[in-house]
């Protein structure tokens, strides 16, 4: 089911790597999360510079992998949050 085009799903990709990199200092977070959402950041930017799509730099990684990354992902974030101590 494609529900954006690709132009618009790299810039939201784009936006997610500002998100993570940025979280620590606006949230206020320490320790294991700092890291954490530096390790998401960096690997969702490897990930949309890799991607073949109007966006990606490089485009190794097909559109659908990283939909599947992002499917698979995605859900796992929220549980982790939610039943994180």
């Amino acid at each position: 089911m494609k529900v954006l085009n690709a132009s618009i799903h790299g810039i939201l990709d784009y936006a997610t790597v500002i998100a993570f990199a940025s979280a620590p200092t606006l949230l206020g977070f320490s320790g294991a999360p700092v890291m954490l959402a530096y390790l998401l950041a960096a690997v969702h930017l490897a990930m949309t510079v890799l991607t073949d799509m109007p966006l990606g730099l490089v485009k190794i990684i097909p559109m659908r992998v990283h939909a599947l990354v992002e499917m698979l992902v995605g859900p796992t974030l929220i549980a982790a949050a939610l039943l994180a101590p």
